[in-house]
């Protein structure tokens, strides 16, 4: 009777803490924002799920005094299906991870980078996370990226050195 009654305890016991244990998985936000889904994007297995972003989600991209902000998760997947489509490569080394902060040092590369010769671009990026989906993310180029990208563009002859949308 009584491994009958540790038995039971041991089953409600997991049964209560199995949700949890996936609940934290779920709410990681390292996994939320760079996690399975995003590398299997990134590996063009499948299409970025709609799910991991907020309704009101913001992705910001800051190269220099450049800004471009897509809002709303429509906007932000269109984006990202764009960089797919352009060669998009992304690598990421986490620096912090402060509450529902991610703070992470990437490398990105895409065929208009590669053209330029000034592939990868180095660069800081900050996702918050906020009930277990992306709330906003800003990437910041690096100081050095970014004058390597204003000495490619001043080199090409139909631009002049003027700002190319990325």
């Amino acid at each position: 009777m009584k491994q009958r009654n540790v038995l039971i305890g041991l089953v409600i016991t997991i049964s209560l803490l199995v949700p949890v244990a996936l609940h934290a998985q779920e709410t990681d936000p390292v996994q939320v924002c760079y996690g399975p889904e995003f590398e299997a994007w990134l590996a063009g297995q499948k299409s970025l799920d709609p799910s991991i972003w907020a309704d009101d989600a913001v992705n910001t991209s800051i190269v220099g005094d450049m800004v471009t902000t897509y809002s709303g998760r429509d906007e932000i997947l269109a984006n990202m299906d764009e960089l797919i489509a352009n060669g998009f490569a992304y690598e990421l080394e986490v620096l912090s991870v402060e509450g529902n902060t991610v703070t992470v040092e990437t490398r990105m590369w895409d065929n208009d980078a590669r053209a330029l010769g000034v592939a990868p671009f180095a660069g800081t990026e900050v996702c918050v996370v906020k009930d277990g989906q992306i709330q906003s993310t800003t990437w910041t180029m690096s100081d050095e990226s970014l004058a390597a990208f204003g000495a490619a563009l001043a080199a090409l002859p139909e631009t002049g050195g003027a700002s190319v949308p990325i």
